[in-house]
């Protein structure tokens, strides 16, 4: 059969009737695909002939979307950034290298773009500083080849208007403030950078993590109080009200701009990145990128101050919006909107990028990954000098020099100023959502089965779709194209029972994917989120297609690490159900000389045995530590994610590992589920010196174990708590502990089976659970005390959610409600009470350790007990404590009623056993007399002296309060509120650049004077403190801070900076200015000027400095006109 430029043959060139032959070839004529005109052979196998059949009657459709060269896909954002020229005119696929050919598509965030990048969904991307950082520390498979932009203003925190400040977003009387940010981002880190600033932590805000779309939906449903947002998304909130309001506090306002967050040294800017495969095979493709993005940029810095083709009604400035909101038509107010976006980054010149006291973003990229760490985004320390190199190294700044070499010119030709470039976009309506999706019989011909979608077109949006095949035999599952955007749009194939057979996503080669196969039925999920990636330029035949045929062929019995119907597939894949023998077998991530584990495998085995336990032993372990984990689950049911349908109640979690460090040998009770989970990007554990490590992935060898001197009865491995590990073999807490009866006090540990004095640093990532029970008649609450107290607390720069926090237990046991007592890092004394209402005696203590401890951290032993009345712990039903470590956190006078009257004192095998009868005899019969005689003779000598004292101690009151607080002006300092001798100012406010050529009487270098009046009135404002004025009328209207030399616009909140210059007047000597007066201090409460010798009495010193006093005598005047 010939078709589109194939052929089909066998070897002597007859046309056969059907493909029986085994020597059986598919030839290709090379010409009509695009290919090299060389016909390329291949072998087809006996057992592939239906399957092979079946994808040929696919092949004509999938032809006509390939790319004769190479396919380059971009990741891009929404920015307003010269360079979407590039993309909208389609400039690089009309003037080729070669034959490649060029898609862009856009990204909801930089943190997901690194993940494409490092797999191989993505070529290259404009990603954000704080994103790239992240994929270098976590030594993603990239590099940073240009500079983009700095963000200036482009980004910012937008809030209600209600919020003044950060610290307003904190609790205080009302509930936590919902901050949104996409993950990863530079906005991400503006947000943690606020909160760090603001002398806050991650527990005082409610950071929630959304894309641009989802913000815009959720700032109009009034469900978030703000975002960190940058584009479309801050214009959105800025120009629509917080959930429709009509209130004016609850307008959208910009309350801290990234260029703000730069002055405190959190820089922010975009890079062009490529992946490292990218560069070594395709070197002249990244150099065209850069120099084609470089000419937008180096245009839009000389042409927006010297012409107007950059204007807010010029083409170029249209094309960009039309970009930005992905319309044919921008209204008025969007193009307006553009061109202010555009003005508000800071774009650097090729030699700039090229110079470290411009732009050092090396050392940059370290420092954000710094704060990334400190911030709980990163797990592995990424500073240190010894890290500096592999940063530098990162930055390959080739292309630019090969740029600067070969000189820029400005754009000239009128493609620049046309939409060529066509938009993937959703067909209309929803026929394009599963159309077929329905239950099959299927036979040896085969069932096609896709998402819907056609070219050109994008596949649907929030689908869920659902295929349920069956045969008598076996049903089989051959994927003829994978087009999706990763993590979350993808195919999943279940079995008969549930379990899950395989799960993809993202951009494939069909050739790289395995054949799925299941005994008598299949059913295939097709998922996708909200976002669309709308590429633009050459458009891709996106979404799936897949095929569906019986079987006789079992599938293939595969080593550990290996999967697919004829265990094709170099890596793990869906559930596997594993029967343990006494003979250790294995698991693994990967088959064995396979370097790397999958990107976002989700993998997992069902371990069963005959014995009461089944034993577990790592013999290699280097996964990516905090991203990807091997959690052990009790039981055989699979969690969420590894089956059909969620199970009715998620299994516990006995244990996780991640990192390269190996556990011990491990024994729990049979049976238990393994699962294996990764992300899209750094698939591979970091050694030490912060290299890959090469043997990345896990080996894990399981066997039945009937019994063995390490397993304690019951299950008791820390004093009378339960443990999921049933040999004791770790050091640290882990899942569930339980301790079985109702006791009045007892204590628990972050090491188990001994005291956290003794650890190094507790696990992060890790969560421990305490079940106890205490008497409830009459419970008041319960008190604690921390022997050991060692936990993470959050700092100046750094956060942290590391905690023990207790909760009452619900009908099932589980955790309920709101914790009703929290024990935080930093709490000193370890020493906390806490009343509250208690609806039984039952509670969990719950410890989750989030991504890594910046320094080390051994833990904590805490001791509990149950508060009941007004009587302190101890007192009523509480304990002794004197036998726990051998010191009385709670004084054995207190805790006497608990402990029969006594205080019992630790022995050791060292020391001998006291008698406490002689000792309580010598105590009252020979002390006790003497000590009576000696306090009646103080007494009486103490009454006679306090007669005698009474009158000095009235006299050395008086005089004491005759001088506290008495002070001696050594430098005459004036109230800033105070006018300053005569004299006149200027004000100016600073323009944009592409705006600096409509002003004629400019002061360099961008200074644009108010009018005389209003320059008149902004200086009366500053002359009398005042915090704002208003100028202007709306909608262009504007709030000025003198103080602040800042001017809002009100409708927009775009900031400018302002200039006061003053002139020439008479000054007084030897004066400082103060600062300007509090704004909680009454403006009629005067203030003082302090000239030098006088000496003023405070009487209350305020933490800023201020203070209340009065002048007790005042110094000549030496100076006239002070």
């Amino acid at each position: 059969a010939k078709f589109h430029g194939f052929e089909l043959r066998s070897e002597t060139g007859a046309a056969p009737q059907g493909v029986r032959r085994r020597d059986a070839v598919l030839r290709v004529a090379g010409s009509d695909l695009g290919l090299p005109h060389s016909s390329l052979h291949y072998q087809i196998k006996p057992t592939c002939y239906q399957t092979m059949l079946a994808r040929l009657a696919l092949l004509p459709a999938l032809a006509a979307a390939a790319c004769a060269g190479k396919q380059v896909r971009v990741g891009t954002f929404g920015d307003t950034n010269p360079e979407a020229l590039v993309v909208m005119s389609d400039w690089l696929n009309t003037n080729k290298v070669a034959n490649e050919c060029w898609t862009f598509y856009r990204q909801p965030s930089g943190g997901l773009s690194i993940a494409k990048l490092d797999s191989g969904d993505l070529d290259m991307a404009l990603l954000g500083s704080t994103p790239y950082a992240a994929a270098a520390a976590r030594r993603g498979r990239l590099k940073a080849v240009s500079v983009a932009h700095l963000k200036g203003s482009s980004q910012a925190l937008v809030t209600r208007a209600r919020f003044n400040e950060p610290k307003d977003l904190a609790p205080n009387g009302t509930a936590k403030a919902t901050i949104a940010t996409p993950r990863t981002s530079t906005t991400h880190y503006i947000a943690l950078a606020v909160i760090a600033n603001a002398r806050m932590d991650l527990t005082d805000v409610n950071l929630v993590f959304m894309s641009p779309n989802e913000i815009m939906a959720a700032w109009d449903a009034g469900t978030i109080d703000g975002a960190c947002a940058w584009g479309t998304a801050m214009q959105h909130m800025l120009n629509n009200p917080w959930g429709g309001s009509a209130a004016a506090d609850d307008k959208g306002r910009q309350m801290v701009s990234a260029s703000t967050v730069a002055e405190w040294d959190y820089r922010t800017g975009n890079v062009v990145a490529a992946s490292d495969d990218f560069i070594a095979n395709h070197a002249d493709l990244v150099e065209y990128l850069v120099a084609a993005f470089e000419r937008t940029r180096h245009d839009y810095r000389i042409n927006s101050l010297t012409s107007d083709k950059w204007a807010d009604d010029s083409d170029y400035n249209e094309v960009v919006a039309r970009f930005a909101t992905l319309s044919d038509t921008p209204t008025s107010q969007e193009k307006t909107d553009t061109y202010e976006l555009l003005a508000r980054f800071e774009y650097l010149s090729v030699e700039d990028q090229l110079k470290a006291d411009k732009i050092d973003l090396p050392k940059m990229t370290q420092d954000s990954a710094y704060f990334f760490y400190e911030q709980k985004v990163l797990a592995e320390d990424p500073s240190g000098a010894d890290q500096a190199p592999y940063y530098v190294a990162n930055f390959d700044k080739t292309y630019l020099n090969s740029v600067k070499s070969a000189g820029l010119s400005l754009l000239s030709e009128a493609a620049w100023e046309t939409v060529n470039a066509p938009i993937q976009e959703e067909a209309a309506g929803d026929g394009d959502k599963c159309p077929t999706a329905v239950t099959y019989t299927v036979t040896t011909s085969g069932t096609t089965f896709n998402d819907g979608s056609s070219e050109p077109y994008a596949y649907a949006a929030d689908a869920d779709c659902e295929w349920k095949f069956m045969a008598g035999n076996y049903v089989n599952i051959a994927i003829d194209k994978l087009m999706s955007e990763q993590p979350d749009d993808g195919l999943e194939i279940y079995d008969k029972d549930g379990d899950l057979l395989a799960a993809f996503t993202g951009r494939w080669d069909p050739n790289d994917l395995p054949d799925i196969r299941s005994s008598d039925e299949a059913t295939v999920k097709w998922t996708t989120n909200s976002y669309d990636e709308n590429a633009i330029g050459y458009l891709e035949d996106v979404g799936f297609q897949a095929t569906s045929s019986s079987t006789v062929s079992a599938p293939s019995n595969c080593s550990p690490g290996e999967s697919g119907a004829s265990c094709e597939y170099a890596y793990c894949l869906g559930v596997v159900d594993e029967a343990s023998a006494t003979l250790a077998n294995t698991i693994r991530s990967q088959a064995a000389g396979t370097s790397a584990y999958a990107p976002n495998s989700r993998c997992g085995w069902r371990i069963t045995s005959t014995t009461a336990h089944v034993e577990l032993k790592f013999t290699e372990l280097a996964i990516e530590n905090g991203f990807d984990f091997v959690k052990i689950y009790e039981g055989a049911t699979a969690p969420t994610g590894f089956s059909l349908t969620a199970p009715a109640a998620e299994p516990k979690l006995l244990y996780a590992a991640t990192g390269s460090t190996l556990p011990p040998k491990l024994v729990f009770a049979a049976p238990v589920f393994v699962t294996f989970e990764s992300d899209g990007l750094g698939n591979t554990a970091v050694k030490s010196d912060g290299t890959p490590d090469s043997n990345g992935g896990f080996d894990l060898k399981y066997r039945s174990l009937s019994s063995s001197s390490d397993i304690r009865a019951n299950g008791i491995c820390d004093g009378d708590w339960t443990s999921p590990i049933k040999n004791c073999a770790l050091d640290h807490c882990t899942g569930d502990a339980v301790r079985a009866g109702v006791h009045s006090h007892g204590s628990f540990s972050s090491s188990s089976g001994k005291s956290a004095a003794d650890a190094t640093d507790y696990l992060a990532k890790t969560t421990c659970r305490w079940f106890f029970e205490v008497p409830d008649g009459g419970l008041a609450g319960l008190s604690f005390r921390a022997p050991v107290w060692d936990v993470e607390a959050s700092g100046t720069l750094t956060s942290t959610t590391d905690a023990v926090e207790i909760y009452q237990q619900g009908d099932d046991g589980a955790p309920s409600g709101d914790a009703v007592a929290t024990l935080k890092g930093g709490d000193d004394p370890a020493d906390w009470d806490f009343d509250f209402s208690a609806t039984s005696g039952k509670f969990v203590a719950v410890f989750a350790s989030d991504l890594n401890n910046p320094v080390p951290k051994k833990g904590f032993d805490l001791v509990y007990a149950g508060k009941y009345g007004s009587a302190d712990a101890g007192a009523n039903g509480g304990f002794c404590l004197c036998d726990f470590g051998g010191n009385c956190a709670w004084p054995c006078d207190e805790e006497a009623p608990a402990c029969g009257g006594t205080c019992h004192v630790p022995t050791s095998k060292d020391e001998a056993e006291i008698d406490l009868g002689l000792l309580y005899g010598l105590v009252f019969g020979l002390f006790v007399p003497l000590l009576c005689v000696i306090g009646l003779a103080f007494a009486r000598y103490r009454r006679k002296i306090q007669g005698k004292l009474k009158g000095e101690r009235a006299e050395l009151k008086k005089f004491k309060d005759s001088i506290v607080g008495m002070r001696v002006v050594t430098k005459a300092v004036a109230p800033a509120a105070l006018p300053p001798p005569p004299g006149t100012a200027r004000w100016y406010w600073q323009e944009s650049a592409p705006r600096l050529h409509t002003h004629a009487n400019l002061k360099p270098p961008h200074w644009v004077p108010y009018d005389a009046s209003t320059s008149a009135a902004l200086e009366e404002s500053f002359q009398k403190g005042w915090e704002t004025i208003l100028i202007g009328t709306a909608p262009r209207q504007y709030k000025i801070y003198p103080r602040r030399m800042k001017q809002v616009n009100e409708a927009t909140g775009f900031e400018r900076e302002l200039l006061r210059e003053a002139t020439a007047a008479r000054q007084a000597a030897d004066v400082e200015s103060g600062a300007p007066r509090p704004p909680d201090v009454d403006p009629d409460e005067p203030c003082m000027v302090l000239r030098v010798g006088s000496i003023v009495q405070i009487a209350r010193q305020r933490e800023d400095g201020w203070a209340f006093g009065s002048l007790t005598m005042e110094a000549p005047v030496t100076q006239p006109g002070l």
